[in-house]
């Protein structure tokens, strides 16, 4: 394969990435390849990079707005990306996506009350319900045939006593992409049982082909919000540089005074983010080019593990950059699994056990990275299962 932009390996060790300088205190080796918390090794757009270069040279770093003209790029996204038309005013700036999804659980729900979740799912879904003494009810995807679809029987005997459900679309680990069709359905039970719909949509923007992402908002529903944020699409989650959509301006009162109290604020470089990702076409040609690159890393993934490793069973995502394997032929326990990673592999996965009930016998692989990267992973894990099997 001919050297491509994304192929390049970028040293971030001792630059206090989470990633890279956190393995010792959370898989307790420092020689490990990560390839574990959601953030890719790909340099960001140059027209990312050249636009925050150019605000830090300005020299300010003061107390900053929500800019309008970052309101205004998030509305022509939308606009040009999915056909949406969205108020700015029914924008509000959030310092990360999770933030956003906990403040508007405590904005829009009490204590007690039952919040539904589509397991498996990105722990800290299951964290800020239980943290602020929510009731978690995991609603959990079936998996059939290698797909995951979602129980509507269950959901809907579910949404008869809940308050809220937190839908994550695109689906993370899973990598579903839920159709037009089953977001209807969601949305008309959700009005049925007046509950609340909070859609994380961070990966709305890593869509393979064969696939489209329909926003929550695309849906009339007053009781509906979405979250999300350039941060996945383009590499930048360290900025914070999130906001919620949400029409209906009581509800976006509720979630502004949770906001407040808890002291908000956009940092000084969170708008030139946003805007040098969503208004300049450079950074729009290079994630077109990211989105070939990732289809292509996914299904290399994926052909090396099914030929080399056929115990184990992957799930071919429609989105993200991340692949769910399933590890239970192995025969290991779920304690015994990551210490063979850590030992044998010397790989950093994620583990499933957090992501839900369903997801012990798991482990989630980030493929967001240069194909030599991927390639050396797949081959620290082909070796270590070859002394199993």
């Amino acid at each position: 394969m001919k050297d491509h932009m994304f192929d390049e390996i970028i040293d971030k060790k001792l630059t206090g990435s989470v990633k890279w300088d956190g393995l010792k205190d959370l898989y307790g080796a420092e020689e490990l390849l990560p390839m574990w918390v959601a953030d890719m090794d790909i340099r960001p757009a140059d027209s990312i990079v050249g636009a925050l270069t150019k605000r830090i040279a300005h020299g300010h770093f003061g107390y900053s707005l929500f800019e309008d003209r970052a309101k205004q790029a998030i509305q022509n996204w939308f606009l040009k990306r999915y056909d949406q038309q969205i108020e700015q005013s029914s924008l509000l700036y959030s310092s990360g996506v999770v933030p956003a999804l906990a403040h508007s659980l405590l904005a829009l729900t009490d204590e007690g009350d039952e919040v539904i979740i589509q397991t498996p799912v990105y722990p800290p879904f299951h964290q800020i319900i239980q943290s602020n003494n929510r009731t978690l009810i995991e609603n959990p995807l079936r998996l059939i045939a290698g797909r995951y679809e979602i129980d509507f029987l269950s959901l809907e005997a579910q949404m008869k006593t809940a308050k809220m459900m937190i839908l994550c679309s695109p689906h993370n680990p899973t990598g579903r992409v839920f159709n037009r069709s089953e977001l209807e359905t969601i949305v008309d039970l959700a009005k049925k049982y007046d509950v609340y719909l909070l859609s994380d949509e961070i990966h709305a923007d890593l869509i393979f082909s064969g696939n489209k992402h329909h926003p929550i908002s695309a849906f009339s529903y007053e009781k509906a919000i979405l979250v999300s944020a350039p941060s996945k699409t383009f590499n930048i989650p360290g900025l914070y540089a999130s906001y919620l959509v949400v029409p209906n301006e009581s509800i976006r009162l509720k979630i502004e005074r949770v906001q407040q109290a808890n002291f908000v604020h956009p940092n000084a470089l969170a708008s030139t983010a946003i805007i040098a990702a969503y208004e300049d076409e450079a950074s729009e040609q290079w994630l077109d080019q990211l989105l070939v690159y990732l289809e292509q890393n996914r299904d290399h993934a994926l052909k090396r593990i099914e030929t080399e490793m056929p115990l184990l069973s992957v799930v071919k995502p429609d989105a993200t950059f991340l692949l769910w394997i399933d590890f239970e032929r192995l025969g290991l326990t779920e304690d015994d699994r990551a210490s063979w990673l850590v030992e044998q592999a010397s790989l950093a996965l994620t583990h499933g056990k957090p992501f839900g009930t369903n997801g012990v016998t798991f482990e989630r692989l980030n493929f967001g990275c240069p194909r030599r990267q991927l390639d050396e992973a797949l081959d620290r894990l082909h070796a270590a299962y070859l002394t199993l099997n």
